[in-house]
C-alpha cells in the first residue's frame, strides 16, 4: 500500500495536500522526512517478534538471537512519512538487507485523540484481514471479478508503549496514487477505464458477504434485517451517524477550550461555524430516518485518492484508508466518491483535488464521466452483479432522488473532520504539514453543504407517497 492517507478527520479527510506541481496528478505515494517521531529501536525489536514478519525480514524462520536480529534490523531499516494524511500519521519502511527490498507500510493512531470513535485503526485492519480471506475463497472458486483489491495486512500491535500508540503493518502496493481526479497524466481512453473500473471495485465492496464474515456486529452496532432496507424498526444507518458526529464535533470543541489553544485561521468565528454545524445536522435528521438505508460493507471514504492503480494500467491494484469501514448505508460511499463534483480544481490553491470547476462537457472531452453518469453506472454494474435485469431503472431513481441528500451528509461529515483538523491543528498533534490550511476550508466546507441541501433537496413525503401508492 503506500500514503498516508485518510482524509477530512474525525477520522478521514477529502481535503489532500497539494502536489509540489500540479502537472503531476499520481504522486500520492510521494514521502517526507519523519513529521511524528517514532522509535525505530522499539519497533525493531518488536518486529523481529512477530512470526508474520519472519518470512520477510530474515533467511530463516526462526531467529536465535533476537537482539541480534534487533539491532541487525534497525541497522537496515530505513523510514519516511507520507505526506499524505491528516488522520493517522503513515510511514513508509524500507528493509535493505534482504533481497529483493522489502518495503512496509505502518499506520498508527495520532498520541492524541478527541473520541474513542475516531482513528479506529482496529476496525480498518479487521476490515483488510476479513476481505483478505473472502479474496482467497472468491479466487479459489475463480471468481476473480468479485475480489476486491487490498494491501495484505501483516500484524497489528495494541501496545502503546512499542512506539506511543496503536498501530499495524501491511504490505506496500506499487502503483499510482491520482491525488487529481483530473488523472492528467493519463490519455482520455484510460481515464474512461480507470473511472470505470473505480466504480466496478466499489460494487464488489458493497456486495461483500459480510454475514458470512461474521460481521453483524462490525461497527458496533448489530445489524438487522435482510437486504437492509428502511422498515422504520430501527434507526438508519444515517441517523446514528449524524449523532456520533455531534458527539464528536462537542468533544472536539471542548479540547480547543480546555487547552487555550488558538484557531488555525483567527479570521474564522469558530463558535459560530460550531452553530451553523448543528443546524445542519438538525436539518438533515428531519430526513434521515426515511432515507433507502441499503446496508452493505461500506468503505467510508471512497474516493480516487484512495485508490492505487497499476503502473501502467487503468486497473485498481489497492483500496486504502478502511478506518471508516463499517456495515451501512452504501449510498454513503457513492456520495463520497461524487464530492469530488463539487470540489474546486487543485489549481485554486486550496490543497483540494476536485472537479467542481467543470461543465458536462469539459468532463466528457476528458473522458470523465458526470456525476449523473457515474450514478448509472454504478447501477448497471450493481444489477449486472446481482444478476438482475428489470430493476435498473428503478434503482437507479432512487439513487438519484436521493443523491443531494447524501452529498449534503457526506459534506457535513467532512466539515466535522476538517473541524477536527483545526482542533488537532490548534493542539499542535495535526498529523499532515498542511493541516493548518485544511482546517481553514471549514467556513468554504459550510457553505458548500448549505448550497446543496438547498439545491439538491430530498425527495418529498408526498412524491414517495405518490410512488408507492402507484404501485399498489
Amino acid at each position: 500500500m503506500s500514503r498516508g492517507h485518510h482524509s477530512f478527520v474525525l477520522y478521514n479527510t477529502y481535503v489532500v495536500q497539494a502536489p509540489q506541481s500540479t502537472k503531476m496528478s499520481s504522486n500520492g505515494q510521494q514521502t517526507t522526512e519523519i513529521r511524528n517521531s517514532i522509535d525505530a529501536l522499539n519497533l525493531s525489536a518488536w518486529m523481529v517478534r512477530q512470526p508474520s514478519l519472519t518470512k520477510l525480514l530474515f533467511d530463516s524462520e526462526h531467529m536465535v538471537n533476537v537482539q541480534d536480529a534487533s539491532e541487525q534490523l534497525r541497522r537496515n531499516l530505513d523510514i519516511r512519512q507520507f505526506g499524505f494524511g491528516q488522520s493517522n500519521p503513515t510511514y513508509l519502511l524500507k528493509i535493505s538487507n534482504v533481497d529483493p527490498e522489502v518495503k512496509l507500510v505502518l499506520r498508527r493512531k495520532p498520541n492524541k485523540i478527541a473520541h474513542p470513535s475516531s482513528h479506529a485503526l482496529h476496525r480498518e485492519y479487521r476490515a483488510l484481514e476479513s476481505i483478505t480471506k473472502y479474496n482467497r475463497q472468491a479466487e479459489s472458486n475463480e471468481d476473480f471479478h468479485k475480489t476486491i483489491p487490498i494491501p495484505h495486512p501483516y500484524v497489528y500491535c495494541k501496545d502503546p508503549s512499542v512506539i506511543g500508540s496503536e498501530f499495524y503493518l501491511m504490505k506496500f502496493v506499487e502503483g499510482r496514487v491520482f491525488v487529481d481526479p483530473r488523472m492528467t497524466s493519463i490519455s482520455s481512453h484510460d481515464r474512461i477505464e480507470a473511472f470505470r473500473d473505480a466504480i466496478r471495485v466499489l460494487v464488489n465492496i458493497h456486495n461483500f458477504p459480510w454475514r458470512q464474515a461474521g460481521l453483524e456486529n462490525y461497527g458496533g452496532q448489530r445489524q438487522g434485517g435482510g437486504g437492509g432496507s428502511n422498515d422504520g424498526s430501527r434507526p438508519t444507518y444515517v441517523q446514528r451517524q449524524l449523532e456520533r458526529l455531534l458527539q464528536v464535533t462537542s468533544k472536539q470543541s471542548e479540547m480547543m477550550k480546555t487547552s487555550n489553544a488558538t484557531n488555525a485561521n483567527n479570521e474564522v468565528d469558530m463558535p459560530e461555524l460550531e452553530r451553523t454545524l448543528r443546524e445542519i445536522a438538525r436539518i438533515l435528521s428531519e430526513h434521515a430516518g426515511r432515507v433507502p438505508n441499503r446496508l452493505g460493507l461500506l468503505h467510508g471514504d471512497y474516493k480516487i485518492d484512495n485508490l492505487i492503480y497499476h503502473p501502467t494500467l487503468p486497473k485498481v491494484v489497492a483500496v486504502l484508508d478502511w478506518e471508516l469501514s463499517t456495515i451501512g448505508d452504501r449510498y454513503c460511499d457513492i456520495a463520497n466518491l461524487c464530492m469530488m463534483y463539487f470540489m474546486p480544481e487543485i489549481e485554486k490553491g486550496w490543497g483540494v483535488a476536485g472537479l467542481g470547476d467543470m461543465t458536462n462537457k469539459d468532463l466528457r472531452s476528458l473522458g470523465i464521466p458526470s456525476r449523473m453518469q457515474l450514478l448509472s453506472v454504478y447501477s448497471q454494474i450493481d444489477d449486472c452483479y446481482n444478476g438482475r435485469s428489470t430493476s435498473a431503472e428503478t434503482s437507479l431513481k432512487i439513487i438519484q432522488e436521493w443523491s443531494g441528500f447524501y452529498l449534503s451528509f457526506l459534506f457535513f461529515k467532512n466539515c466535522v473532520i476538517v473541524h477536527g483538523v483545526a482542533q488537532r491543528a490548534a493542539l499542535g498533534v495535526a498529523s499532515s504539514k498542511s493541516a493548518h490550511r485544511v482546517a481553514s476550508l471549514l467556513p468554504s466546507m459550510v457553505t458548500v453543504t448549505y448550497k446543496i441541501l438547498d439545491e439538491l433537496p430530498p425527495p418529498s413525503l408526498s412524491a414517495i407517497s405518490h410512488e408507492v401508492n402507484s404501485k399498489l
